[in-house]
């Protein structure tokens, strides 16, 4: 298992990709399995040794389709695995900069309903 942001989030907000495991996917053209954990801020914040809350009923674990890493570059790796981690990631934790429109919110509310991932509450 890998974390493509390489550190923990100090806002809860979804951060900038690192470029390692993509690296290591092209080079060894293993699939990618991406695992989404949303709410973790909210028990365990990056500034925490320990969790500060229970994660029963908060925390979500979303595990989505491989993506074949065979043919693709790191750069289309990481915009695969971002777009996954964006369908199930509630909106207070997408990105600062990702600011969407009304149109998107309203197409992002659908696929989340529609999404083939598996969800599991923790």
């Amino acid at each position: 298992m890998a974390f493509p942001e390489g550190q923990r989030s100090k806002d809860g907000h979804l951060m900038e990709f690192k470029g390692g495991i993509f690296a290591m996917a092209t080079k060894t053209d293993v699939p990618i399995v991406p695992i989404t954990l949303s709410h973790t801020h909210a028990v365990m914040p990056g500034n925490s040794l320990f969790p500060v809350q229970p994660g029963r009923g908060k925390l979500h674990v979303h595990v989505h389709d491989p993506i074949i890493a065979t043919g693709k570059s790191e750069a289309e790796l990481a915009a695969l695995v971002r777009a996954s981690f964006l369908k199930t990631l509630p909106l207070e934790q997408h990105p600062l900069e990702f600011i969407p429109s009304a149109e998107e919110l309203i197409s992002m509310s659908q696929q989340q309903g529609e999404s083939k991932s598996t969800n599991v509450s923790v």
